[in-house]
């Protein structure tokens, strides 16, 4: 069986590690079953949080980019004009944000946004000023006010073809090329059924189209706020996903 799992929200609850606990779960799943992990992180960002995993299946920057075999490759990168209407955005109203391109990046991130120990953690890439940036397949603004957040995010739907996933609850908005999602991403990989693992709206498509779906939940309300209804809620807590990961691989059915 297929299992394809988010990372921050999902694995990690501390966005600099996945617990031991957890790992060893993994681990075991993995010895009789196929593991793909699906992060917003981009794939620079993703390797240093799953080192053990390194050589598997990584889909970054919600599904933009594709490590494979240790070859990063992009699915579809943003236009040109849409980078430059974003870049205006992010200048008209003084935003923090972070464009990724397939490696090198540029940000301007408060050191209070939990993003910001996420960023290049292993300093692996190079952050290069905005003007630098040509080609990009990820942006995120951020820490943007509640009076903005959806006159902003209406205002890209109604004058770019990017997608655009808006976060209330932390105040950022997620951008990438049109129709670009983990779920699209994941079946230009393979048509095979999945177990997937999820906690927010970037992990949306991969949980409604899997065969069984499992939310981590953090007690806010964003589930509430979404059109699914997932087949497994566990806690966010380190004990309780470990628990539901060995359950799947003590499940002689799923082998």
């Amino acid at each position: 069986m297929l299992y394809v799992f988010d990372v921050d929200g999902t694995l990690s609850f501390n966005g600099v590690e996945i617990d031991s606990e957890i790992v060893n779960a993994i681990k075991q799943l993995a010895k009789h079953n196929e593991i793909i992990f699906a992060s917003a992180r981009p794939i620079r960002d993703l390797i240093p949080i799953v080192p053990t995993f390194k050589n598997h299946i990584l889909i970054g920057a919600n599904g933009a980019l594709v490590s494979k075999n240790g070859h990063i490759y992009s699915i579809k990168p943003i236009s040109n004009c849409d980078i430059q209407l974003t870049k205006n955005i992010i200048k008209k109203y003084d935003l923090n944000y972070i464009i990724d391109s397939n490696w090198d990046y540029s940000a301007k991130v408060s050191a209070l946004n939990p993003i910001f120990k996420q960023l290049d953690p292993d300093q692996l890439a190079e952050n290069v000023a905005i003007s630098s940036i040509k080609k990009a397949v990820k942006i995120i603004l951020l820490d943007v006010n509640n009076d903005l957040i959806d006159k902003i995010s209406a205002f890209i739907k109604q004058n770019t073809s990017l997608s655009v996933i808006k976060h209330t609850d932390e105040n950022n908005i997620d951008l990438t090329a049109q129709n670009i999602n983990k779920f699209s991403t994941l079946r230009t990989i393979t048509d095979s059924n999945y177990i997937a693992f999820g906690n927010d709206s970037n992990d949306q498509e991969l949980l409604v189209n899997a065969f069984k779906s499992n939310w981590v939940d953090d007690g806010s309300n964003k589930l509430n706020r979404m059109n699914l209804q997932p087949d497994q809620i566990v806690l966010n807590s380190n004990d309780e996903v470990a628990k539901l990961i060995q359950s799947y691989t003590n499940d002689d059915n799923l082998k």
